[in-house]
């Protein structure tokens, strides 16, 4: 019975020396999700006749992008509904996306090889967040959440 008021007392006299935590969502920045390395189409986007074609195949949508720019990015860039929760770091799978054959595709890392054992649904699959274009890419992307 002391033992436990003398816990409290020490409890309380801690709480009162500690600032505040603050909840998770609080501490997170609000720009945590975003894909983007510039924040916007311009920096993704080439201009006509320069840069890899990027064909989302089931949605009908053709964006030319500069060489480089990950699916994702390309995905943003031309308002294709894409989920990427991790924010673009290859650790939640949530952009997989499925890279036809003949496509213009830079090799899986690692991390990405990692990922999409847990995730994989064709033989083709690919995370959009680490996919480089390299020339033209023709992806069918599934339906999201």
């Amino acid at each position: 019975m002391v033992f436990g008021k003398l816990l409290r007392k020490v409890k309380e006299a801690l709480d009162d020396e500690r600032p505040a935590a603050k909840p998770v969502t609080e501490s997170v920045a609000d720009d945590w999700n975003d894909a983007y390395k510039g924040g916007d189409p311009e920096t993704v986007t080439a201009a006509p006749g320069t840069g890899p074609v990027v064909v989302f195949e089931n949605l009908d949508i053709r964006v030319e992008v500069k060489k480089g720019t990950t699916i994702l990015d390309a995905a943003i860039a031309s308002d294709v509904d894409l989920n990427h929760y991790c924010g673009g770091m290859a650790s939640c799978g949530s952009c997989r996306i499925q890279v036809l054959p003949g496509s213009a595709v830079s090799e899986m890392d690692m991390m990405e090889e990692a990922t999409l054992d847990v995730v994989i649904e064709h033989d083709d699959d690919r995370l959009g967040c680490q996919t480089k274009i390299l020339g033209e890419v023709k992806v069918i992307v599934p339906e999201q959440d």
